[in-house]
């Protein structure tokens, strides 16, 4: 994954995204990071999810999907490499369906913004923002659930 990529620079752009998107109280889950799990860990509830035996072994509750989360539960999802991944659609589904109307899903990758942007409003992803940390884009939007 991304371990190196998460520098101080890229934890607190996140962190200003969830801020900006008042993803407000409550539980997040960061997707396939060690360190920024870690890392938000310190600041709120954080649920780690897909994460290596070895990094998984080192964070305590860690889960390998989020097929056991309740729908609408979270204030948030943060995830890494979206923007190359080509099972973006599915995984978007997937977080939007817990996370609650209002939250937010924060995207993180190197490079890729115009695909990062794409991806987002394709997932149904409103009030869309960007930041940049270095090489780090991080794209993040508000999941509205109409039904």
């Amino acid at each position: 994954m991304l371990d190196n990529l998460f520098a101080a620079g890229a934890i607190a752009a996140v962190g200003e995204a969830l801020a900006s998107a008042q993803a407000g109280e409550g539980p997040i889950a960061v997707i396939g990071n060690a360190r920024l799990a870690g890392a938000l860990a310190k600041q709120r509830t954080t649920l780690a999810v897909g994460l290596s035996a070895r990094a998984a072994k080192k964070i305590a509750g860690a889960v390998d999907d989020l097929g056991g989360v309740e729908p609408r539960s979270l204030a948030a999802v943060i995830a890494v490499d979206v923007a190359t991944d080509d099972a973006w659609e599915a995984m978007l589904r997937e977080w939007t369906r817990v996370v609650r109307d209002g939250g937010a899903i924060v995207l993180v990758d190197r490079g890729h913004a115009p695909e990062a942007s794409r991806r987002a409003l394709c997932g149904g992803l409103t009030e869309l923002e960007q930041r940049r940390a270095g090489r780090s884009i991080i794209t993040s939007g508000l999941v509205s659930h109409l039904a």
